[in-house]
């Protein structure tokens, strides 16, 4: 055997054990360890002789890279391999949320409520207006009345609405 090989040997007897247990600490498996150990003293081997003047030190930085490339394959193995929870897939309901449906069906609650409390012929006029989107005259000929009448049973309908939401918003109500 050269003086080479029995340094790198002697070398390898008494840094084995403190570079796996390195590596171990940098979150290696023990396998891992080892097989990363066999890898430093390769690449120790294929060093140029003339730039290494420590080899020790050579090889704990050698280590450290290993447990840094170690580490970095694993997250990339995470992240591409990594399974989806069954939430992250599920498609979000682009509907109105629970509460959202709670709060519109009171305010429609509401509003039957109000529309209840009008005057008939107001409620109609409104309703036919609003909701079947008649025009004036359409209304006027549909109910037999002048479209100056539609126009102010809309106001009322419109005005006894409004006065009513004040009412029910004002800080003394409920």
């Amino acid at each position: 055997m050269s003086d080479e090989a029995l340094s790198v040997a002697a070398l390898y007897a008494t840094e084995q054990d403190r570079l796996r247990r390195r590596l171990i600490g940098r979150g290696l498996s023990a396998q891992q360890a080892a097989d990363a150990v066999q890898e430093l003293f390769l690449r120790l081997l294929r060093a140029p002789r003339a730039e290494l003047r420590d080899p020790s030190a050579y090889l704990s930085r050698a280590a450290d890279s290993i447990a840094i490339d170690h580490w970095r394959r694993e997250q990339r193995s995470r992240l591409l391999f990594a399974v989806e929870e069954p939430d992250a897939l599920a498609i979000p309901d682009p509907g109105p949320s629970a509460e959202a449906r709670l709060v519109e069906q009171e305010r429609f609650a509401d509003l039957e409520q109000e529309l209840a409390a009008l005057p008939p012929r107001s409620r109609e006029v409104l309703l036919l207006h609003k909701f079947e989107e008649l025009s004036y005259a359409e209304i006027a000929q549909r109910l037999g009345i002048s479209r100056n009448t539609v126009m102010v049973h809309l106001a009322n309908a419109m005005r006894l609405l409004r006065q009513r939401v004040r009412e029910k918003n004002s800080p003394g109500a409920n």
